[in-house]
Order: C-alpha cells, then sequence, then structure tokens
C-alpha cells in the first residue's frame, strides 16, 4: 500500500495541511476527527499521535513501515521538501520565509486561540485576560499588516508555506473580535489567497467538517 492519509477536521491547523496538499497536487485520503466530539482520543488517533492532536498526515510506503507526522507545522515543512514546492532549498529566500512561517507557527495562530478561548469558549471571562490576549492578536495582525503594505505575500514576491500556515487563522479573525478592514494590506491579502482553487479545496476539507 502507498499514498497518503489526511487526519483532520475544520480546525485552522488542520486546513493548513489540507490546504498544502492541494497546492501539492497530490492525492490523499481523508479521515474526519471530530475534534468536539472528541475523537482526538479515540485509540486509533492516539495510536498516531500520542498528544491526541490533530492533523495527522500518514505516508504509506511499499516496503517500508508508514511515516507519520503530526503538528502542523513539520507537515508544512515536509511536504515542501519532500515535493520541492513553495519553500526555497538554500538562502536567504529560505531564511526569510522560515522567519515569517514561524510568525504564524508561535504567535498568529496560538494568540488568537487564545483570544477565542478568553472572549468565546471561557466559561469566566475575566476582563485582565480577554484584553492580554486580543493585543497580542492586534499587535501580530499589525504586524502582519505592515509586512504586507510592501510585498504580495508574507516571504516576499512569492507565494509560500508561510502564507498557508496564516490564512486559516486569519480566516478566524472574528475569534478575537477583529475586523479585516481595520487591517487593509492584510484584507487585499486574504482575498487575493481566497482566489487560489487549491485554498478553496483545501479549506473545504473534510467535507462537512464544522467546529460550532
Amino acid at each position: 500500500m502507498s499514498g497518503l492519509t489526511f487526519y483532520g477536521w475544520a480546525t485552522p491547523n488542520s486546513r493548513r495541511v489540507s490546504i498544502m496538499l492541494e497546492e501539492c497536487g497530490l492525492s490523499y485520503a481523508v479521515r474526519g476527527v471530530n475534534i468536539r466530539a472528541r475523537e482526538q482520543f479515540a485509540p486509533e488517533v492516539l495510536a498516531l499521535n500520542p498528544y491526541g492532536k490533530i492533523p495527522i498526515l500518514v505516508e504509506h510506503r511499499a516496503g517500508a513501515p508508514p511515516l507519520v507526522l503530526f503538528e502542523s507545522g513539520a507537515i508544512l515543512l515536509h511536504l515542501a521538501e519532500r515535493h520541492g514546492v513553495l519553500l526555497p532549498r538554500d538562502g536567504d529566500a529560505r531564511a526569510t520565509v522560515l522567519s515569517w512561517l514561524m510568525v504564524a507557527l508561535t504567535s498568529l495562530g496560538p494568540f488568537t486561540g487564545q483570544a477565542h478561548h478568553w472572549t468565546e469558549l471561557a466559561p469566566e471571562k475575566p476582563e485582565a485576560a480577554r484584553a492580554h490576549s486580543t493585543a497580542l492578536v492586534d499587535r501580530v495582525y499589525r504586524l502582519l499588516d505592515a509586512r504586507l503594505a510592501g510585498h504580495p505575500h508574507l516571504a516576499g514576491a512569492d507565494f509560500s508555506v508561510a502564507d498557508i500556515a496564516a490564512y486559516p487563522w486569519v480566516e478566524k479573525h472574528g475569534w478575537a473580535g477583529r475586523e479585516l478592514a481595520d487591517t487593509p494590506h492584510l484584507a487585499a491579502w486574504f482575498a487575493r489567497m481566497g482566489r487560489r482553487p487549491a485554498v478553496q479545496r483545501g479549506m473545504r476539507v473534510p467535507e462537512g467538517a464544522r467546529l460550532e
């Protein structure tokens, strides 16, 4: 058996991977893991990722054990390097892509998730926690907006894994009470990204998955 199996749901981190798979033009099987039903803790999923998190990508290889990958950033880098796309192989251009990729992985995603918790999900919503978390989101949005004022993509002229890592989290700007109109360069980038056919397809995987 050979091929790819993607385990995910309608989460920003999962959609990073489904967009990347689509941008790479790869065929893959989809296994929906409904996190609202706590399916990420099913034995089958824990056997692949003992952390009990999605996304997960399994590469089935003829004559060799499958390669199991988890953490969205690791999967993006693996696919980019394996298929030679969306990440320069060396030099300054590669370093720039990696820098902006890390902004998406370590700031944009976690800060938006924290803001969502303190503005919507937490049973108690102390104002200090809400204000702190939304201020962190504001800081990274202002950073991205300033960067995109002078560049069509986060890493510069070319579309890259940094853009893929950022897009599904910017799509959830409402989680932090954001209006994209407040950051017009980021809003224009978001619109351009949303017109890419592979992004559109990736945002629909798994079919019918919802977080509500």
